[in-house]
This record gives C-alpha cells, structure tokens and sequence, in this order.
C-alpha cells in the first residue's frame, strides 16, 4: 500500500473511531460484528465491534472491541457474534439493543424486496446507494425501532428448501457439520431449567418457520431477560459436552444453538401472553462487503516516464475496452510506460485475468482495475440518452482515485487509436483544467435557426460562447487544477443536475469555460452516426466544419459516438478500421455475435452514396475484413446466422 492510501485508511479509520465513540450515549445501539476490515453505513447508529479480540494479534482502530470490560472474547470460536451480545449485555447501557452481521443487515424501508428461498434480500456493496434503498439511515433506524419492543427477521419455511416433511429438528440434523443430539440436549436443558416451556420446545422443534441470522432488536429490558436466560443455558451445554473432535464448523455449535433458543424464548413470551409488539424487517445479504481501498501509485520499476490511462466500463462492455486499449496502446511509443487504469463496478475477475494477459503482453504496459461502486452509490446519477450508461461519470472520480498523478488521459472505450497516444499526453496544459476537441455535433445545433440549443447552452450551462463546448469523450486532465477548482462530491453533485442533457459532458463545459485547451479535431474524429455530417455537423461555423472534414482524413482516434456502434450496426460509419483491431483481442467471437445476431434481427443497415452497388456487395464489403473468404471464422459466422434466422 502507497504513503498516500495509507494515510487515507488511517485517516477514515480515526473518522470512524470517532464517530463509534461518540455514540455511546445513543438510546439507540446496532451492533454490527466483524472479524475483518469491511466496508460500513455513515451512521452513528450502526456500531462495528471487532469479534475474538483476545485471540486477535490485530485490533481495529475503526470499531469497538468485545474484550473491553467483562467479556467472553475468547469464546468466538465457539460463540460467533455472541461475543458481541455478551459484551453488549454487560457493557452498554442504550434503550434499545440490536445485532447485525457485517454481511448481514435489516432492511428498514418500507418497499418489500425480492427474497430468495432462504428468506434474504441479496445485494452487492455497502454503500451511499443501498443506505438509501435500505432506509438505514438514523432517524430511519430510530423511527422504525422505537415502534416495537422486538424486532427480528421474518419467519422462514424450512419446507420451502427441503421438502413437505422437513421440521426444524430436521433442519438442523441436515446440517453436515451439527449433531442434532445437541440441539435435543440443549432444549432439554430449557426444559429442565423451566418446564414451563415444554409446550414450546415440542412446538419448535416439530414446527416448520423459524427465525434465522441471530438478528433481533430489542428493548433493554427484554434483551436483558434474554441474555439472563440464553448465556447459562450454553454454558451448561458447553460444560457438559466433548467438541474435542468436532470439525471448525462444528465447534460453532453454541452459535447454531443460540439461533434456535431466541425463537423459543419468543415464542414462550407470545404463548404467556408478555404482550411484546414484534415487527419483523427482511434482511439483506450483501455479497461484496470487503472494504475497497484507493488506487496506489505504480511501482517503480523502470527509468521510463508513466502515462497514467483511464477508461470506464462495466462488465458487458469489456470486449469494447478491449478493443479500444489495445488500439491505444499497440500505437503507443514505446519510450514510455503505461499506467492503464479501468475503473468499474462488476467486471468479472475471468474477465479482468484475460483483458490483463492481453494487453500487459505490451512492454511497459500495466493494467489495474478499481471498483468505484462505493464512491457512485451516494449520488443520485442517471443519463438522459440511452446509448449512454452511468459508467460516463466515473472521469469525476480521476482526480481523487489518482491522486499521485497531476495529469491523466481519459478515454471512452468506443475508440479506436490510430496515432500515439504519448504525444496527445504532452500537450501542455498550463493552468487549464483539462486539454479536449470541440464538439462539432454541439455547434452545429448551436447553429439551428431555431436557436434551442443556443439558448440552452446559455441558459442553462451559463457558457458565454456555446461554440466553445468540447466532447468529453478524449479528455487531458490536469487532475491537480480540477482538484483545486472543485472537489470530487462537488463535480459529482454538479452532475445531478435533471436539467442536463449529457450530465457529464454538460457539467464539464459549464464549469471548464475559459480554462481548456482545445486540441486538433483529429484527437477525437466523431463517426457519421445517422448521417449527422451532413444533417448536423454541417450547421457549424464553416471553418470548425471544414477542420472537421479535413480531419476525416488525417485520424488519430475514431469516436463511434451516437447509437451507431461497429458491434451493433452493419456496416456503419468506420467499421472496417474498428474490426481490423477487434478481430486481434480475445473477445472478438462476442463482438461478431452481438453484431450477427442485431443484423439478423433487421438491424438497419446505413445507407451509403455508392448506389451502384448492391446491398449485398455492401455487406460483403464490410464482411470480407472482418471474415476473411475461406476462413474458419467466417464458416462459423455463417452457421451462426442461419442459425438465428432459423435456418440449417
């Protein structure tokens, strides 16, 4: 880890510490147990508590510890999470007590989610998005909580996992690592010690709905009835039983034991009549809840100077990157390195692995990929155009993800990089945010005798010139000068704008104005997407226009902006230069299929001027490159189309 990502964990990790310690007096407490770093909900709430701190050679700056006063910490192989349950019981002193897992929280909003068939909403990461979904925020938490006295995870039918006949004492003898001889002797044990609850010990075990997960809240004085009740009861069965032999699973038995005992100590408080009012909340099991740290600076292994390279994409567009980055940097010179950085929120770790091999074949070349999903779930960030996804934010994040680099190429991964992109990086930038092309789609609407974009250009994005709005789709960023201008909450609050028609694109030319580089119109040659050259682009003053055209001629990078794409259109504008670097990554074989299956489907083929030629010769022109006569792949490409279409 670099000086800088260590000093920003030390840095969230003392801002967690205080936010814990500071809530101590909280009425309301849920605490959260933990054996390792992960990710957490800003709440004061919501309390982390390191689990078998006593056996633990590291301790958590972050979260509370359950070794701290009278505890049983050193139990946690055995007790799990009622480490932290003890420790709460004899320590704190709230109104209200709760528990939760560091994977495993309630949901506390009022929308029904899907479940699956062992009662549990599941989701990705612990962030600002599913706080929000999730409604856990304080005042949320301590609305809902206040309303009961008991709140625990619905009740789940065992016989909808393991068939009509299954029971609870069932359940637990089908576990491979548990004796059922334990579950019998600790209910024994309840027995013994009250035989008031017989009655709700035979209803439990030869029931079919239970609450799972140890997750409950409860009011102090329940929830001191209740440890008063549980702790001895497994302490006998401790005391009384040889795990000398039980597997590492096994030894987790009191944990398993503890499950079972709260919902016979509810139920025993419905069936005398306590009068508890119990609301349940579903609980939600996130997947990815490791905590993700930023981005460290390259090692240093090598004299030569490092290009820092950045793309966006998500798990479906990865043939694309593909094909992008390895146009960029089979271009590149080779006098330099190349710090490719993908930021993403669900690339696949296959996909990661391949795209890796294939691109760090290049020398000098190093390619990472950061999961920006915690930073983009706190803002309420949508797109106003469907070819475009939410992935176009994340050039917001540069300037805080890289923060050991002071310029940053960023590039969209609907590329092709015909020159090198070494030279595009040494445009020098002076105090200016940011080095970009004009927009000759923008200035030819701009230009529209019914002048809406003028005014919007004006109106709304404030700019003093509309002809000076550049495409955001090749960007030199001084990552230093924009980290001064504006911090990465404040671009990103500009972005949720509903106002905007390109969110990103807009934002940056609203607050760029009078502080950009423009480059050559070769940097970033948009397509002839629909045929906009001569609709659109045409409009613009005639000196940007004709600049463009001569552009057209002299490429360095190929932009497919627009909803034209070489792997979804036949034969669109360019898509003989883009197959020609497609056709050497490893994912050509989905971007021919994507593109056979849309053709096959009726996908419009572009209308050329060549009108002496037929429509077939115009398919066979962009085929030929692509599938060369004679080839296996072509063989396999024409199966597959008669295949779609139905055909032998």
């Amino acid at each position: 880890m670099s000086y800088y990502s260590a000093a920003k964990s030390h840095i969230a990790d003392l801002r967690q510490r205080a936010l814990v310690r500071s809530s101590a007096d909280s009425d309301v407490r849920i605490f959260i147990s933990t054996h390792k770093r992960v990710d957490l909900f800003d709440s004061r709430v919501l309390q982390p508590v390191q689990v078998g701190c006593a056996r633990s050679g590291e301790r958590f700056a972050w979260a509370l510890h359950d070794d701290e006063g009278e505890n049983i910490s050193d139990l946690n192989p055995m007790y799990c999470e009622l480490t932290t349950q003890y420790w709460a019981w004899k320590n704190t002193r709230s109104d209200y007590v709760g528990f939760c897992h560091y994977r495993r929280y309630f949901d506390f909003s009022p929308d029904v989610h899907r479940e699956n068939e062992y009662g549990e909403v599941m989701d990705g990461r612990i962030d600002g998005a599913t706080q929000r979904r999730y409604s856990l925020s304080d005042s949320a938490i301590r609305e809902t909580v206040r309303s009961f006295d008991v709140i625990t995870t619905p009740l789940v039918d065992v016989r909808k996992f393991m068939g009509s006949k299954a029971t609870l004492r069932s359940h637990y003898d089908a576990a491979p690592h548990l004796h059922v001889e334990d579950l019998d002797s600790v209910m024994e044990s309840v027995i013994r010690r009250d035989p008031s609850y017989r009655e709700d010990v035979d209803a439990f075990l030869g029931g079919h709905a239970a609450r799972f997960c140890n997750m409950f809240i409860m009011r102090r004085d329940i929830f001191d009835e209740y440890c008063s009740w549980m702790f001895p009861i497994l302490e006998e069965f401790c005391d009384a039983t040889d795990m000398s032999r039980y597997s590492k699973e096994g030894l987790r038995t009191p944990g398993h034991l503890s499950e079972r005992l709260l919902n016979v100590f509810l139920m025993h408080a419905e069936r005398t009549g306590r009068g508890w009012k119990v609301g349940e909340l579903q609980c939600v099991h996130f997947e990815e809840p490791d905590y993700r740290p930023g981005m460290d600076m390259l090692a240093d292994f090598d004299s030569r100077p490092v290009i820092p390279v950045v793309f966006a994409a998500d798990n479906g567009y990865v043939p694309m990157l593909a094909t992008t980055a390895y146009s960029a940097m089979a271009n590149a010179s080779r006098a330099y390195r190349y710090d490719v950085v993908v930021l993403h929120r669900d690339i696949s770790w296959s996909n990661q692995e391949l795209l890796r091999e294939f691109l760090e074949r290049f020398d000098g070349v190093s390619l990472r990929f950061c999961d920006v999903g915690g930073i983009i779930g706190r803002y309420r960030l949508t797109t106003s155009n469907a070819h475009i996804s939410v992935e176009t934010y994340y050039r917001f994040l540069v300037q805080e993800l890289l923060p050991f680099y002071d310029k940053v190429l960023y590039l969209d991964s609907d590329l092709i990089v015909k020159g090198d992109v070494s030279e595009l990086f040494g445009t020098e930038l002076g105090g200016n945010l940011l080095a970009a092309v004009p927009d000759i789609d923008f200035a030819g609407n701009v230009n529209m005798k019914d002048g809406a974009r003028a005014r919007y250009a004006s109106g709304v994005l404030g700019m003093a010139d509309p002809f000076a709005y550049f495409q955001a789709g090749v960007l030199l960023l001084n990552t230093r000068a924009m980290r001064e201008a504006h911090p990465m909450e404040q671009w990103l609050e500009f972005a949720s704008d509903d106002r905007l028609i390109y969110n990103d694109q807009d934002v940056l030319n609203a607050h760029c104005e009078g502080r950009v580089v423009f480059l050559d119109f070769s940097w970033n040659v948009m397509t002839d997407c629909a045929g906009r050259v001569g609709s659109v682009f045409s409009f613009a003053p005639a000196e940007m226009y004709d600049a463009f055209l001569r552009s057209r001629s002299e490429e360095r990078i190929v932009h497919y902006a627009g909803f034209e794409k070489p792997w979804s259109v036949l034969g669109c504008d360019r898509s003989e230069l883009y197959w020609s670097y497609a056709r050497e990554t490893p994912f050509y074989e989905a971007l021919l299929a994507r593109l056979l299956s849309g053709a096959s489907m009726g996908q419009r083929v572009p209308v050329r001027h060549e009108r002496a030629i037929s429509q077939g010769s115009r398919i066979r022109r962009i085929a030929d490159p692509v599938l060369p006569v004679g080839s296996n792949r072509r063989e396999i490409a024409k199966a597959l189309v008669r295949s779609i279409r139905g055909r032998k």
